[in-house]
């Protein structure tokens, strides 16, 4: 699988599917018990992908496990191995590059600080929604229950073939981040795993997802390209 532009790794596109009520179902035969991070799920065969560091195994559940499953929680289930599924993938072939698509979304929002993760992730519950973004951790001190002010800035890319002997002259520039206040600053360019109708954006980076908000949702669209700059600042 190739690389686009060095930063980008194209891998499985993760689809979240809400699942409904179920009732509580026999356990599998030879059931055992297997535990990761919950990247996706299909209610329709009852299967769920849990992430275990570098590696996703797929997993046969029953459907009350199903519905207890909540995307990027750490969880133990019940079940037996299930074989490998053909999944969607990007391949870009040849040299690439990415450039901008449009204007960039930005939205800012002000909450309270749920979790800090001493590996860099940070929560912020604020009206529209928790948001969930990697930290640059340069100093700058957060502590769940205080007052942060959380800013996105999300441009759409697209990704472009560059032709033998042509210079990649419409390739995006890096842009410096303005530091004009304390903050964590962070940019990831990735993939968008999910969209929801809210204005909500589940976004894959080389650390993990990250979860953002932006104001024209019908813009995004799963396995669209974008770059997220977001910066975070105590209240």
């Amino acid at each position: 699988m190739r690389h686009v532009s060095g930063v980008l790794a194209l891998s499985m596109l993760a689809v979240v599917v809400v699942a409904g009520c179920a009732a509580t179902s026999a356990p599998l035969p030879g059931a055992t018990a297997f535990t990761g991070e919950v990247w996706t799920w299909d209610e329709q065969v009852n299967t769920v992908t849990l992430r275990q560091g570098a590696r996703d195994i797929r997993v046969n559940i029953t459907p009350d496990q199903i519905a207890k499953l909540k995307h990027h929680e750490t969880k133990t289930v019940y079940g037996t191995l299930a074989p490998p599924a053909e999944l969607p993938v990007v391949l870009v072939e040849g040299p690439s590059t990415v450039v901008p698509r449009g204007a960039a979304d930005e939205m800012e929002v002000t909450g309270t600080v749920g979790t800090v993760d001493p590996a860099g992730r940070i929560v912020v519950n604020a009206p529209q929604g928790a948001v969930h973004v990697w930290r640059a951790t340069d100093g700058v001190a957060f502590a769940p229950g205080g007052t942060a002010r959380v800013r996105m800035r999300v441009q759409p890319l697209d990704v472009v073939l560059v032709q033998p002997g042509s210079a990649p002259a419409a390739a995006m520039a890096p842009a410096a981040s303005p530091r004009t206040e304390p903050g964590d600053y962070a940019v990831i360019v990735g993939r968008v795993v999910a969209v929801d109708p809210s204005g909500r954006l589940t976004v894959e980076s080389s650390r993990g997802p990250v979860n953002v908000w932006v104001s024209n949702p019908g813009r995004y669209k799963a396995n669209d390209v974008v770059e997220v700059r977001t910066s975070v600042h105590p209240g």
